[in-house]
């Protein structure tokens, strides 16, 4: 592997000085670290807490590079100019079981929503699933209220879905239809997710906290065969009632996941509800798995929209290659790895964090409950978790829980993702792993099947920091004046397709409206593909860093739910004492999540500040998401309008940033 020179002289000298620091005062509280961090890099350095020096990983990315004697630029480099190479290799690494081969990995089209990844090709994505060692736990899971620790093998894993995926064939579910996946994150979710696949049905991901309203919204969009369920499960310390919901939205068919509390009784009388054991089949022949082509759509998810219509995502057969190539050269999975990922079953972390963990032949473990509690902690202690992904507000608990040094924690890799993280919260989650495990910030999308950016452990990682597009996929930063960001600098997330993972349909929406029609005509990129995001550009020695500035439209990222601002103004316009509401996303200055703005002109003079703040608080709460939050509220007597009278958010998110 070619030496490459990652940081300038001083950029060294600082990482030398936190290391010592680190090594002379191993007994320092957090907020002795913390003070010393912030002395270090006032300077508005990219803040480098840890490099691949410091704790050696025998990485499958540095295996990558060793093989091609490439430093990373040029493997990344490499990547993109060779995408035919590049993803041939990731097939050959799972590797992927065809009963047809492909004649090409990527046939180029004009239009990027024509280009073909492996064409021609017939396989089924959950036989290469199933490939580890028959011995091997494929999955670990537990719930909050237990103290027993459940495990499947990949043998009990194989033989659990093709009995249910024979069962559901004999119960007259088949190919093409669309099964909504209403239910937490357990062993039984993940079996009938790839028994779908594996009968070539599409399995449907809904977030269990969605209302009744949403879930029939969703399901009207898709035309819904069925919905599997459960009826109720404990989180922190609540029960929460899942099947009232679904007799509310009254689906032609409902599939109960037993749960602590049997009630078979809940479900109506009809011919087309099953508890899930029932679907188990008893048979001695296995049915055959069906086999997709590479435009087959396996599975759909929905974009994070509350009151306006959810894009509906298909995920292509060619979708979970894209989440096992993250998951080994990002995250850095490999074969006897235990996985986990603080995420429901409804949003794309779910089917990412299954195909990324069994692809490349590692075991996923699932909590079932509050991962802000020290349970899920102990969990990850219990099962030997070594790579553990979560999103901000859950680093944050634990801050604020104070958890201290997990001195039992066999972490090697963090992984982060669905909103900007904090820094101080950030160097915590380091903290609490005694500094030994780089946190790789991971974003991308539901449409993207992973991630478009990224941290590598083969670099330099910085505290919120990125410092990679991901290797296979592209994209350019564009300015305020629409030229494309070389170094140091603000601009506008546009991906440059065709890229593997990358939606090429919707199924409720025009895809070509949605990301690529009105765009900015940029020299040398004939072809963008637009996002949203929108980063702050910093270069060290040979390596860009990039950090999060959340949405540049008048989109918010809340929690990891993207809404617009126009939903949330609507809501807040109802109130009889206000004239006009324009909604920010506010960031602090170090980043972090965004944080919700309410930048008020009064219809007559307020009365009581607290009493409107808590009022609004509950509009939002009932009309749009009771995790929504407002952080602030100020008030003008007229809101910046552009010449055709459209409100100036972007002006007010510079007057009001935090």
């Amino acid at each position: 592997m070619k030496n490459e020179r990652y940081m300038p002289s001083e950029n060294i000298s600082k990482t030398n000085l936190w290391n010592v620091f680190l090594k002379n005062h191993s007994d320092a509280t957090f907020e002795e670290i913390y003070s010393f961090f912030k002395s270090m890099y006032s300077d508005g350095a990219v803040p480098i807490i840890w490099v691949p020096e410091q704790y050696p990983i025998p990485s499958n990315l540095k295996k990558w590079m060793e093989e091609m004697n490439m430093s990373y630029t040029e493997f990344y480099t490499w990547s993109i100019q060779h995408k035919n190479l590049f993803w041939e290799r990731i097939i050959k690494d799972i590797p992927l079981k065809f009963t047809t081969p492909y004649t090409s990995v990527l046939e180029i089209a004009p239009n990027p929503d024509d280009c073909i990844w492996l064409k021609n090709a017939r396989f089924n994505i959950v036989e290469s699933c199933l490939a580890a060692d028959p011995n091997q736990i494929a999955i670990y899971f537990k719930s909050e209220q237990s103290t027993v620790i459940e495990t499947v093998t990949y043998t009990d894993l194989t033989k659990r879905i093709q009995s249910l995926a024979t069962g559901l064939k004999e119960k007259g579910f088949k190919a093409q239809d669309r099964i909504i996946l209403y239910t937490p994150f357990s062993i039984d979710a993940i079996i009938c997710y790839l028994a779908l696949i594996y009968i070539g049905a599409e399995p449907v991901l809904v977030a269990d906290s969605f209302s009744s309203i949403e879930l029939k919204k969703r399901m009207e969009i898709i035309h819904a065969n069925a919905i599997v369920t459960t009826d109720q499960y404990i989180y922190a310390d609540k029960n929460i009632d899942v099947l009232s919901k679904v007799l509310d939205a009254n689906p032609a068919s409902i599939i109960l996941i037993d749960s602590q509390i049997q009630h078979a009784e809940k479900i109506r009388n009809n011919k087309n509800d099953f508890l899930i054991h029932e679907l188990y089949s008893t048979s001695s022949e296995v049915t055959k798995s069906y086999y997709h082509s590479s435009c087959d759509n396996i599975s759909i998810l929905f974009s994070s929209g509350t009151t306006k219509e959810p894009k509906a995502i298909p995920w292509k057969a060619t979708t979970p290659i894209k989440c096992a190539a993250d998951g080994a050269l990002l995250q850095d999975i490999h074969e006897g790895d235990v996985v986990t990922w603080t995420s429901g079953m409804g949003w794309m972390m779910a089917p990412w964090l299954i195909f990324a963990s069994l692809l490349n032949k590692a075991s996923i473990a699932i909590y079932n409950g509050a991962y802000s509690k020290k349970g899920f902690i102990d969990f990850t202690i219990q099962t030997k978790v070594t790579v553990l992904g979560t999103i901000p507000s859950v680093v944050k608990s634990w801050r604020n829980q104070d958890f201290g040094k997990i001195k039992d924690w066999n972490i090697r890799v963090f992984s982060s993702t669905g909103e900007p993280s904090d820094q101080e919260d950030y160097v915590y989650l380091s903290y609490m792993n005694d500094f030994k495990a780089p946190i790789i910030e991971y974003c991308g999308g539901t449409e993207i099947g992973g991630a478009y950016i990224s941290s590598v452990v083969e670099l330099p990682n910085a505290v919120s920091y990125f410092n990679t597009a991901t290797p296979g996929t592209e994209f350019i930063l564009v300015t305020d004046q629409y030229t494309a960001l070389s170094e140091v600098g603000t601009g506008e997330v546009f991906i440059i397709p065709p890229a593997m993972g990358l939606s090429q349909t919707l199924l409720n929406k025009s895809h070509y409206e949605e990301y690529y029609s009105n765009l900015p005509e940029i020299t040398d990129y004939p072809i963008l593909r637009k996002h949203g995001d929108g980063f702050h550009l910093h270069k060290y020695g040979n390596i860009l860093y990039y950090k999060s500035i959340g949405r540049t439209d008048d989109t918010m990222n809340l929690g990891g739910i993207k809404i617009s601002s126009i939903e949330i103004e609507t809501v807040i316009n109802l109130h009889p004492d206000i004239y006009e509401c324009a909604a920010i996303a506010s960031q602090d200055k170090t980043g972090g999540p965004e944080k919700l703005v309410l930048v008020i002109q009064l219809s007559n003079k307020l009365a009581d500040e607290a009493v409107l703040k808590k009022e609004l608080q509950k509009m939002i709460q009932t009309e749009l998401n009771p995790l929504f939050k407002i952080s602030n509220i100020y008030y003008k007597n007229c809101l910046p309008r552009t010449a055709s009278n459209k409100i100036l958010r972007k002006e007010l998110r510079k007057e009001f940033s935090s």
